[in-house]
């Protein structure tokens, strides 16, 4: 074998010359490098959801097996967070071990999946900064994996794809900073941070800004994807193709006009205006064409003199399997945080507070209230007899007997499974709940205490849609619809109309 030392110098001269122009001549060009960026943030420290609802996105176990989906396609992958990613907010004392423990099951979750870097979020620093060290996460302002450089915009080091993070605001405040981070060559801007988790919960990503800016839901409930390709001449900048993600917004847009055209067909045809509803007709079947090309259409093929980018999100939806590792630490972490809160229960007794002067207290169904001869039960049996046919008379049940074992001691769930959670003659801890259990006539009507005693005042007779939201929200009643909900829990003696009051 002749090496290249060994050559007369004129020879290496010819050798080194053709090396240079091989890209040009064809045939010999270096294949395009495709780099994949993984991104999350805002996660607070979401181990799963609750499984209060079907088909709730999310959950450690399945965003490690999205991750690993990925990896297997054989290209190289970057997984970066945003910021936010231990806790949801300040810790509070009575909570505090459970939510230390909840971090450090995020932080082996996140070091297995590979997280390569992530900027480091305010509520990342809830218990210190000695904790978060002892985490061994890799947080910091800026860094580089492969050909991948991130970090906060302004110390993102030299590489070929340099992305920015910005925890601040989402893509509204990552917007106006578009010029300036294409100014400092950035390749995209990720954005982080909403004040709440659940603030602007939604996948983004806008291609027509100066440089890319993507969102990412929060709690874990999907993955952003970036697909970089390198290829051709980087001085000509990043080429941004639209993806899946945005046809997916092009066609729900699509549907929402014809589905406005629609409704306006169907008035045209109830007033008997047949040329008006031939026109509307006429524009629902213009739009479905438009649809069905949209969904027929090839993506748009990348090209070859000058590196690209696509961005999709993948959902972190109930049909991925769980990889089993993190299974089997999310299940154990359940079981530690369930002994730790009852044995700190137990030792601190049943800390209701007392009510003050003239302020009401929980009774429950069965307990007259100090000074009463009767429970609710004893005036109202046809309520509380419809009450026990509905899923409320259910509530305890389903955390004793969750699909992915007991979560009755988890201070994240029991408030919402038992009657007056902290509240004067209510469930005070996870150790004392009887007499409390489930959502009890006075989970919606109020305490009943004074009422018992002075009918009929004291009492929130017909409850309204803010008093259901407060168990019912986003997060944990992904399907709840005022109307459909509280028709379920009418019935005689409760509410159905003529039938009891």
């Amino acid at each position: 074998m002749i090496t290249v030392g060994a050559m007369p110098r004129r020879a290496r001269f010819a050798l080194a010359t053709l090396a240079a122009l091989a890209p040009l001549l064809g045939g010999a060009a270096e294949r395009p490098r495709t780099v994949t960026i993984l991104y999350l943030a805002d996660l607070g420290a979401t181990v799963e959801p609750c499984g209060c609802s079907e088909n709730q996105r999310g959950g450690l176990p399945r965003l490690a097996t999205a991750v690993e989906k990925v990896r297997r396609e054989g290209n190289e992958v970057v997984l970066l967070g945003g910021g936010d990613l231990l806790f949801e907010g300040p810790l509070a004392d009575d909570r505090r071990p459970a939510d230390l423990a909840k971090a450090r099951v995020v932080a082996e979750a996140l070091r297995s999946m590979g997280l390569a870097g992530s900027v480091r979020g305010e509520r990342d620093l809830a218990a210190g900064g000695d904790f978060l060290r002892k985490l061994r996460l890799p947080f910091s302002e800026g860094g580089r994996q492969g050909p991948v450089a991130y970090g906060v915009p302004g110390r993102v080091p030299r590489a070929p794809i340099r992305v920015g993070i910005l925890h601040r605001g989402g893509t509204r405040a990552a917007l106006p900073l578009a010029e300036q981070a294409r100014a400092q060559g950035l390749t995209l801007l990720l954005a982080a941070h909403r004040e709440k988790l659940t603030d602007d919960d939604l996948d983004r990503a806008v291609l027509d800004a100066a440089v890319p800016v993507v969102q990412v839901q929060g709690r874990g409930q999907s993955l952003a994807r970036i697909d970089v390709r390198l290829a051709g001449d980087p001085a000509r900048g990043f080429a941004v193709l639209p993806g899946t993600a945005q046809r997916e917004e092009e066609l729900s847009l699509l549907e929402l006009r014809a589905g406005e055209y629609r409704r306006r067909q169907e008035a045209a045809d109830a007033a008997g205006n047949l040329d008006l509803s031939r026109a509307l007709a006429a524009k629902v079947a213009e739009l479905a064409e438009r649809a069905r090309a949209e969904r027929a259409a090839p993506p748009p093929a990348p090209p070859d003199d000058r590196p690209s980018l696509t961005v999709s999100f993948i959902p972190i939806s109930a049909d991925l399997p769980e990889e089993p590792r993190l299974r089997r630490l999310v299940t154990r972490h359940y079981g530690e945080v369930a002994r730790m809160n009852l044995a700190a229960a137990r030792k601190q007794g049943r800390p209701c507070p007392d009510p003050r002067v003239d302020q009401a207290a929980i009774i429950g169904l069965d307990t007259a209230p100090p000074g009463g001869r009767s429970a609710c039960q004893d005036c109202h049996p046809a309520a509380v007899a419809q009450w026990r046919g509905t899923s409320h008379a259910r509530a305890y049940a389903t955390l004793e007997q969750g699909p992915k074992g007991p979560r009755q001691f988890d201070l994240d769930c029991v408030g919402c499974h038992v009657t007056g959670w902290g509240a004067p003659g209510g469930a005070c801890n996870v150790a004392a709940v009887e007499g409390r259990k489930d959502v009890q006539c006075e989970s919606c009507h109020g305490p009943a205490s004074l009422h018992a005693v002075d009918p009929p005042g004291h009492i929130l007779r017909s409850p309204g849609e803010d008093r259901c939201r407060t168990c019912h929200t986003p997060e944990h009643s992904t399907a709840f619809e005022w109307e459909g909900y509280r028709a379920r829990i009418l019935g005689p003696g409760h509410g159905a109309p003529g039938r009891g009051g």
